[in-house]
């Protein structure tokens, strides 16, 4: 082996250091520095060439290089089979889970937020300040409870004086009735006259002019009466209308004492006593006093993609998890599911998904079923979980499945006819067999976030490789493979392959 010797000695004022290289014991040259040389410059001394020297390091760093590459090139699998650098030669601990057959549950995600079934906004019907406000937010109400009263007294004196025009209307009514009667009179007197008039004419008795005269009478009056039957009759349409808007004030000041619709809580509170609210148009929202809803009947408005909605059908079993209410899951089922892509508008209304539509999901209602008395808030982040199917079959942790290209497995795996030759790619699981791991081809099925039944490629009560999938990833075909205890569990690196 060759070997470095140092040495120093003095001579006079002036010292000298030797550097011996030689093999075992035996110096094979030597190289002296003095003092008189320029700092660097070398003699050589001794049996040996520098040249030897030279080549010897240019060796010692290429066997270096070569071996810190081919470490670099072939990572963890190169340590694994040297034990020196941190390869161990035992069972790789991995994680295990038997292949038996259960129900595999499918479901459909989606988010949404809590409403109530039945909400009301009460408005005025009548334009007028606010007297009374008997209840606050929060508080709970019952149907026909007064919750809103409004200042009544310009109402009550437009009342008043509607009842006042309705009253001059018939004393009108009455004095034009009774100055009938004197016209009614004379048309009876000019008749009979008429008549004794006719008489005598056809006996001679009298003239034709006479008779005339008596008929214009006759016709005169009758006119009359006529004219005021007309006016009789205005005077009726007048009171008609007078007793109309009477029934009207009634009901406007009716409307200033407003009452709970429904049984339910007061979730929205947008007035204060004093303030005036205002009737609705076509072009201005009225004043939204309050909201009142019943929380005890609750549906979620969830949005569902359009990838999924085929599958959502009304009457589906769903599970309801609200971010407010942590560990707890509520019952649920499908009430109804758009007929139309949703918006951000409709998603708001009760009508479900309308126009035209460029949300990309589909409005689905789900009502939860609470217990008797239990309530929920109204506006509460939630998700749903409907389930659209329910199957049964041989299952394995979704986890489990690889998929490799074919290049990179074994030529009896290629070749086997689970594997998709098309896309050059496959399915595959690793079963532990006889404490070896067997890259298996499978064929899958339904799946949903946590299981995947297997068709094709296993049998029941097969035991697989589930994880850590760093060290699943990279398991080869007969790698010795053992199950993960709790001591490997809490290690940094599982036995036999260093983690990343």
């Amino acid at each position: 082996m060759w070997q470095l010797l140092a040495s120093t000695r003095s001579e006079g004022e002036s010292s000298r250091r030797l550097l011996c290289f030689g093999l075992d014991s035996q110096p094979a040259y030597a190289v002296s520095e003095y003092p008189h040389l320029p700092r660097g410059r070398l003699r050589l001394a001794g049996t040996g060439s520098l040249k030897l020297v030279r080549k010897f390091l240019i060796a010692v760093a290429v066997i270096l290089g070569v071996a810190v590459v081919g470490l670099v090139v072939a990572g963890p699998s190169a340590l694994a089979m040297m034990p020196s650098f941190g390869g161990s030669g035992s069972a790789i601990a991995v994680r295990l889970a038997t292949i038996n057959r259960r129900e595999l549950v499918e479901t459909v995600s989606a988010p949404g937020e809590l409403d109530p079934e039945v909400k009301v906004d009460v408005s005025a019907e009548v334009s007028a300040r606010i007297l009374e406000l008997p209840f606050r937010e929060g508080a709970t109400v019952r149907k026909g409870e007064l919750i809103v009263k409004l200042d009544d007294r310009d109402l009550k004196a437009s009342l008043d004086a509607q009842m006042a025009r309705r009253d001059g209307e018939r004393f009108r009514l009455r004095s034009e009735q009774e100055r009938m009667a004197s016209p009614n009179s004379q048309l009876a007197n000019a008749r009979a006259t008429l008549e004794r008039q006719e008489t005598l004419f056809k006996t001679g008795d009298v003239s034709r002019a006479d008779l005339d005269d008596v008929i214009a009478r006759v016709r005169d009056l009758e006119a009359q009466i006529a004219s005021a039957k007309e006016g009789l009759s205005v005077i009726e349409s007048s009171l008609a209308a007078a007793e109309a808007d009477i029934e009207r004030a009634r009901e406007l000041l009716k409307k200033t004492t407003i009452k709970a619709p429904i049984d339910g809580q007061i979730t929205e509170l947008n007035a204060e006593p004093g303030e005036l609210v205002v009737v609705g148009t076509m072009n201005n929202a009225g004043t939204k006093v309050l909201t009142i809803a019943d929380l005890g009947s609750v549906r979620l408005k969830s949005k569902v993609a359009e990838s999924d909605v085929a599958r959502v059908k009304a009457g589906q079993a769903a599970t309801v998890r609200v971010n407010a209410y942590r560990n707890r899951e509520f019952k649920a089922s499908v009430e109804r599911v758009a007929l139309a892509r949703g918006t951000e508008q409709s998603f708001g209304s009760s009508s479900g998904a309308s126009g035209s539509g460029q949300g990309g999901w589909f409005k689905c209602e789900v009502k939860l079923d609470l217990a008797d008395g239990e309530t929920l808030l109204s506006g509460l982040a939630a998700n749903v979980d409907i389930v659209v199917n329910r199957s049964e079959g041989l299952l394995v942790p979704s986890q489990s499945l690889l998929e490799k290209k074919l290049d990179d497995l074994p030529k009896d795996i290629a070749e086997s006819p689970l594997v998709d030759k098309v896309r050059k790619k496959a399915i595959v699981i690793v079963r532990m067999v006889d404490g070896k791991a067997v890259l298996t081809p499978v064929k899958t099925g339904a799946s949903n976030l946590a299981d995947t039944m297997i068709l094709e490629g296993v049998s029941d009560g097969d035991v697989v490789v589930t994880g850590p999938y760093r060290v699943l990833e990279r398991l080869k075909q007969g790698d010795a493979i053992r199950e993960e205890t709790a001591a490997d569990a809490i290690k940094p690196s599982t036995t036999g392959m260093k983690n990343d």
